[in-house]
């Protein structure tokens, strides 16, 4: 099922239609969030909305300029959607997913592209501030690529 939603997100459009969010289902299936940012979302002080996606959905991707995670995005999580993060072009396409598991794991995936040593740093900062303000969570990272990821997501 991962794999599906990986070459789904892998298949979308990219460059030009940078900072977009797509909603992805099990089956593959992606869905333009028009105008949706999970950044602006989880902006305010309070947990941030569920995301205007259908009942079928089990990630959020989003496109950025950098293989990043931003400070509120585990937010997303607690809706039970998993994000992935998609940045590059064409000819170089590096998605990262970050997910729960087992209800009190981060977990951060490479599903595709490569990451640099500043782009795992960066990462790692973000999880361990999430971490640090709930000290029953930890965090896992892999940074090898995995096939997993939902087809959309690729």
């Amino acid at each position: 099922m991962k794999t599906l939603l990986t070459c789904a997100a892998l298949s979308l459009a990219t460059g030009a239609a940078s900072a977009q969010c797509y909603s992805l289902n099990a089956d593959g299936g992606a869905a333009l969030m028009a105008g949706y940012s999970v950044t602006d979302a989880a902006a305010g002080p309070e947990l941030m909305a569920r995301p205007p996606v259908g009942e079928d959905a089990i990630a959020v991707l989003c496109e950025r300029d950098a293989p990043e995670f931003r400070e509120k995005d585990f937010e997303l999580l607690h809706h039970g959607l998993s994000l992935y993060v998609r940045s590059g072009s064409d000819d170089g396409v590096t998605l990262i997913s970050l997910s729960l598991r087992d209800g009190n794991e981060y977990a951060v995936q490479l599903h595709d592209g490569e990451l640099s040593e500043a782009d795992v740093a960066a990462i790692t900062a973000v999880l361990e501030g999430l971490t640090q303000a709930r000290p029953r969570w930890r965090a896992i990272i892999r940074t090898s690529r995995t096939a997993d990821a939902p087809r959309g997501a690729r």
